[in-house]
């Protein structure tokens, strides 16, 4: 074992000594192929090193539950070395296919490979992860915890989906893409915000823009509800402790509703994604303008039906993403587009409970039966959710009636501001040029894009509902009163769940703006911007998300990833009954405020 141990060391040793000066080292000459070549040689023995491990043979367990145990931590042992096996190999063949089909004057090609370092890099990192089993009782540990589990989830696809966006099938031209980009494409698609460091249409090919979508879906439907859903369809049935899991995740009230929690979440995005893309399709075949010719804002796309699809589950998810060469500002004078897309940002942000209430509302009255009340939840979403959309119109109206719209015709500027309105909290599209924005419509948008969207949709933010509860308790403080709203009293657990939200979230976006203004040499209001929109996931920018260093991009991804799991997981761990603390209680003093 510590010969093993001794060679393992200084094969990563002499790893990372070559990846080391290939990363400081001109991408010139035969030096780079022979460093390649060490690197390919080293890298195969040290991974078989790292991943072995002995543990015990199941059949020389006496316990049949310690032999299932065992089991089940030899086949995640084995998934774990296969899977570090196929990433490293990717990783490898891209290196190698930069070297070897590159135009070496292009000015990408140095990132393009030092991106792929440091890919081996991070799976070096993974691979000590691996060690001895830890990774694989990690696993099994996190499977157990609802908030562990759904970031490793996210994570875990985000990385799958960079990879993926890697191989040559996916881009159109390989050594004009580093795998930071891809990375950072990769885990705005996931965590459906919309931000981008490279033009989707010029960039990747259909094979690439599928992953895209696909990664859209995942994050927008969620990994564990689609798995869930499939093995219900499949006719599968669940373990007792991921039921249990899943139902806290969909906020479901209790095992027997989980069926129908899962089955309602994905037959409605699937059927509004539907409808959307039949609708989007059929609008943009009346207008000949919008071909793919050359210059047009659908040259990118390939086909107007791609086209359709791409945009209708990129705006119910509310991502912003978009596979047209021009995105949304080219039918900023196309009113019935804007507003299919944007309505179907706002169906995406209100949230499946909203939404499923408003549909058996609705049947109850296309029956004449009698419609139930709507939930205290559902008629704050909708309440506040309308009034924010109405006063981000009255802003952009206002303010940028001679700015960014001052371009458009007097008939479309109306429309253009109720677009941006309807998708500026999360979706992330624009038809009018951010950076050309007032700062005070920044500042504002900014203020927006914090709230977000409803609890239980595939927008982001810190939700409607945590305002509102702020709000509530702010009054409730002043007035000497208990919380309430709408003639409904708030428990005390949801204010405190509100404030840790909320300031959990504001001090993740401030230490991230410090950072950020250490990083990088831009506009301060520009970083801002691009700080919260990442945590909110609404992926609006200024236009300065290309020209980030590989460490800011680094640090968005983080942001985007901390945005789509951090407030909601806060919340599932604040949800949690507090545990008994004993019977030693500590002596209460005063404390002066304010």
């Amino acid at each position: 074992m510590p010969t093993h141990r001794g060679a393992h060391w200084t094969l990563m040793l002499l790893l990372v000594a070559a990846l080391g000066v290939d990363w400081f080292l001109p991408l010139h000459g035969v030096l780079s192929f022979g460093l390649a070549g060490a690197t390919s040689l080293l890298a195969l023995p040290w991974l078989l090193l790292t991943l072995r491990f002995k543990s015990a043979e199941p059949d020389e367990l006496s316990d049949p539950r310690q032999r299932v145990v065992a089991r089940e931590r030899r086949l995640r042992g084995l998934a774990l070395r296969v899977a570090l096996a196929l990433l490293v190999g990717i990783f490898l063949a891209c290196k190698w296919w930069v070297l070897l089909e590159a135009d070496r004057n292009h000015p990408s090609l140095a990132e393009a490979s030092r991106s792929y370092d440091l890919g081996l890099g991070l799976m070096m990192g993974l691979g000590l992860l691996a060690r001895d089993l830890r990774a694989s009782r990690f696993l099994a540990t996190a499977s157990l915890h609802p908030a562990r589990l759904m970031a490793l989830s996210f994570g875990g696809a985000a990385l799958a989906g960079s990879l993926l966006l890697s191989l040559p099938v996916s881009s159109r031209n390989m050594t004009h893409v580093s795998f930071v980009d891809n990375l950072f494409t990769a885990f705005s698609a996931v965590c459906v915000t919309g931000l981008s460091s490279v033009n989707i249409a010029q960039t990747y090919s259909l094979p690439g823009q599928i992953i895209v979508v696909s990664l859209v879906q995942l994050g927008g439907l969620g990994i564990m509800v689609l798995s869930a859903a499939l093995a219900i369809v499949s006719g599968q049935r669940m373990r007792l402790r991921s039921s249990a899991v899943l139902t806290e995740v969909v906020d479901g009230t209790s095992l027997s509703t989980l069926r129908r929690s899962v089955l309602t979440i994905c037959g409605l995005t699937f059927l509004i994604e539907m409808i959307g893309a039949v609708l989007l399709y059929l609008e943009w075949q009346e207008h000949p303008p919008l071909t793919l010719s050359a210059g047009h804002p659908m040259a990118g796309a390939g086909s107007v039906a791609w086209a359709a699809i791409f945009h209708s589950v990129s705006a119910f998810c509310n991502a912003g993403m978009s596979n047209l060469e021009g995105g949304m500002v080219p039918f900023s004078g196309h009113p019935l587009t804007l507003s299919i897309v944007g309505g179907m940002a706002v169906l995406g942000g209100l949230g499946f409970p909203v939404l499923d209430e408003l549909i058996r509302t609705g049947f109850a009255k296309l029956r004449r039966r009698r419609a139930p009340a709507l939930s205290l939840h559902s008629r704050i979403v909708l309440r506040t959710s309308g009034g924010l959309l109405l006063l981000m119109l009255f802003a952009y109206v206002t303010l940028e009636w001679g700015a960014s719209l001052g371009g458009l015709p007097y008939e479309d500027r109306l429309v253009t501001a109720g677009f941006q309105s309807m998708v500026v909290r999360s979706a992330g599209f624009n038809a009018v040029d951010v950076g050309a924005m007032a700062p005070a419509t920044l500042l504002i948008t900014c203020a927006a894009m914090f709230i977000g969207a409803g609890p239980g949709s595939t927008g982001g933010g810190v939700k409607v509902t945590t305002l509102v509860a702020l709000f509530a308790g702010l009054r409730a403080e002043l007035s000497a009163r208990k919380p309430h709203v709408l003639d409904r009293g708030l428990p005390d657990t949801v204010i405190r769940k509100a404030m840790g939200v909320a300031v959990l979230s504001m001090t993740i976006v401030l230490c991230a703006f410090f950072l950020l203004l250490l990083l990088e040499d831009h506009p301060p209001l520009a970083l801002a911007f691009e700080i919260v929109s990442a945590f909110s996931t609404s992926g609006l920018s200024t236009g300065i998300t290309g020209a980030l260093s590989v460490p800011g991009k680094l640090l968005i991804s983080f942001l985007m990833f901390a945005g789509r799991i951090g407030p909601l997981t806060l919340a599932l761990a604040l949800s949690k009954k507090a545990e008994a603390r004993g019977g030693v209680e500590l002596p209460q003093e005063r404390l002066l405020i304010g």
